[in-house]
């Protein structure tokens, strides 16, 4: 969605370029935040109308993102002036370059693909068994009947384990207010 006109992003910046005046006084003028004019001035200033245009969504390349925090590192600029400079759409885009940079290198810069992941396919239904494989089914019963028993026994020792941790975690706690009151 485009807010504002190419048209009206002009005549605010006009203002506050010919007015002399501050960016809040401007803003404040023509019903935006400053923090926005600010952003039109800047890339204004280094684009021309060109930075005032709405720009495409697309993605950019590991490379491109590291040269943008480079000359932003070597410039000493800040976010808000490498994105002028860039003429990138968001100005935290650059700290979450220089975020992912810095945990994980140039690998953790690759684009992902946006939205949601694709659903793991679902396994094919198993057709209805017939009297044969019925009967199959009723030997393999009992092998069944032990692995469900031994499951029921594995999560009654995880049950307990987990209630004793509780107790444990607990105990320090109380141990720990009690020692806190003296």
């Amino acid at each position: 969605m485009n807010k504002y006109s190419e048209q009206f992003k002009l005549k605010a910046v006009n203002d506050f370029l010919a007015g002399g005046t501050s960016y809040r006084v401007v803003a404040d003028l023509h019903g935006i935040e400053f923090g926005l004019l600010r952003r039109w001035v800047a890339g204004y200033q280094h684009h021309g109308a060109d930075g005032l245009r709405k720009k495409p969504r697309c993605q950019h390349t590991p490379d491109f993102k590291l040269s943008v925090l480079q000359r932003m590192w070597c410039t000493e600029l800040s976010y808000r002036e490498t994105t002028a400079l860039f003429n990138l759409r968001n100005p935290g885009q650059v700290g979450i370059w220089e975020q992912q940079y810095y945990s994980g290198g140039i690998e953790a810069l690759s684009s992902r693909q946006p939205g949601r992941p694709a659903q793991v396919p679902k396994t094919p239904k198993t057709p209805k068994t017939s009297k044969t494989t019925a009967t199959s089914a009723r030997v393999d019963l009992p092998s069944r009947e032990q692995q469900l028993l031994a499951e029921v026994e594995y999560l009654r020792m995880e049950n307990a384990y987990l209630k004793k941790l509780k107790a444990l975690i607990q105990a320090d706690e109380l141990a720990a207010r009690a020692k806190k009151r003296k």
